[in-house]
């Protein structure tokens, strides 16, 4: 359940985030995967969900993240945001270090950014639009707040802003591509490749119909990952 919104009056001041590994992408995109390879590489993860059919490892998501995400991307750093913020971070900053968090909503990941400086590392996720499309839709997501072309807009912008940070794609993830040790080593961590098992694949070859912007962007983010490969 998530934890009501601390409304009572105080200090507004956003705490200084430690040493934290995001893992950040669209919703059925890799990110427990990726969440599984940092915890590998000593994270421990901010996280109160289970697993289930569709993720047999669990989620490694922290439901009051999530919903502080949303309010975020809708209002910004109210005082009442940055009390519930100071929170998290709380319960970040409380775990060994590094600390781990995985967040959908992209565009939150900004605010992080501002209180975490040198001590944030990002791992970025994405996945071929139409797999993506159709892996959400067999778990029963046909709707969510930003689409697939505006979360990943903003992965880009995110990545472009964080010298600390990867991209790696799902494609890759699952065939275990030997050069991510190398990815994650550029952030600082040793990952077991093994922790990924071809099983979990979800969605592959969908033919559901993209865009020309999806598929443009699709490259591009390809493009981005090739220099986190090298």
């Amino acid at each position: 359940m998530v934890d009501e919104v601390r409304k009572e009056p105080g200090d507004a001041t956003p705490l200084a985030l430690g040493p934290t590994v995001i893992v950040a992408g669209h919703p059925r995109s890799g990110t427990s995967l990726c969440c599984q390879l940092v915890e590998s590489g000593g994270a421990t993860f901010l996280c109160d969900t289970e697993a289930d059919e569709y993720n047999r490892e669990g989620y490694f998501e922290f439901s009051r993240e999530k919903e502080l995400s949303k309010r975020l991307v809708e209002q910004a750093m109210t005082e009442e945001n940055t009390r519930e913020m100071n929170a998290v971070v709380e319960r970040l900053n409380a775990l060994p270090s590094p600390a781990g968090l995985k967040i959908v909503l992209i565009p939150a990941l900004f605010f992080y950014r501002h209180i975490g400086r040198k001590n944030l590392r990002v791992v970025f996720t994405f996945r071929h639009p139409a797999d993506c499309k159709a892996s959400m839709l067999r778990r029963g997501i046909s709707d969510f707040k930003l689409s697939w072309f505006e979360n990943n807009n903003a992965l880009i912008a995110a990545h472009e802003n964080l010298p600390q940070s990867i991209v790696v794609s799902y494609e890759s993830l699952m065939e275990r591509n030997p050069k991510l040790s190398r990815a994650f080593e550029k952030i600082g961590l040793s990952v077991d490749l093994n922790r990924i098992k071809k099983i979990y694949r979800t969605q592959k070859n969908s033919s559901i119909v993209l865009t020309s912007e999806e598929e443009r962007l699709y490259k591009k983010l390809k493009e981005f990952e090739k220099k986190s490969l090298k």
